[in-house]
């Protein structure tokens, strides 16, 4: 991943995020080298230059691709390296959202990934921790409310294959619950 991108609030996240969120910027064409402030201009209020000269970084990172449509005019759409960082952004955001009540039900992570994908594993096991997630073994993880497309987007990102290897279920019973129930505040 390129030096210096995945940071907080700064330009990069601010433009990578707003291209993730629209999809594409497309803007008619002009024949001045002054286009890219043209694009800030029209999809950002404020640090119009400052934006454009980012946009164009962006670019020659290869985290955009700024093309030149039939019609003449310009099409801003991300790289795969701009979608991996923008997964980058969107994990350090992940919560899991919790209902106004517990429905009594335990959901219950277990995952055997393959030594192939150790560093896969660690990062997943760091981030279902920090969302929360009680550890009762070294790979089986409790969370009393349903966080299916947390670990979904998780297994995405990580390349980790959900299907082969973890397993995601319910359950209304554990033991020790009076001590995970007292972990979680239930």
């Amino acid at each position: 991943m390129p030096r210096g991108v995945v940071t907080k609030n700064n330009l990069t996240k601010e433009i990578l995020l707003k291209i993730a969120e629209i999809g594409i910027l497309t803007i008619p064409a002009f024949s001045s080298p002054y286009f890219l402030r043209k694009v800030a201009k029209k999809y950002f209020k404020d640090k119009i230059n400052e934006r454009a000269r980012k946009i164009r970084a962006l670019e020659k990172k290869r985290l955009i691709d700024v093309e030149e449509l039939k019609d003449g005019s310009i099409r801003v759409i991300l790289t795969h390296l701009g979608k991996r960082i923008i997964y980058q952004y969107k994990i350090d955001e992940l919560e899991i959202k919790k209902p106004a009540k517990w429905d009594g039900r335990w959901r219950i992570v277990v995952y055997d990934i393959p030594q192939s994908l150790r560093k896969a594993s660690n990062a997943l096991s760091q981030k279902i921790r920090n969302m929360g997630l009680y550890q009762l073994q070294k790979s089986i993880w409790v969370y009393p409310y349903d966080c299916l497309n947390e670990l979904e987007f998780l297994c995405v990102v990580f390349n980790v294959p959900l299907e082969d290897c973890v397993l995601y279920f319910k359950t209304e019973e554990l033991p020790k619950e009076r001590q995970i129930k007292k972990y979680f505040n239930l």
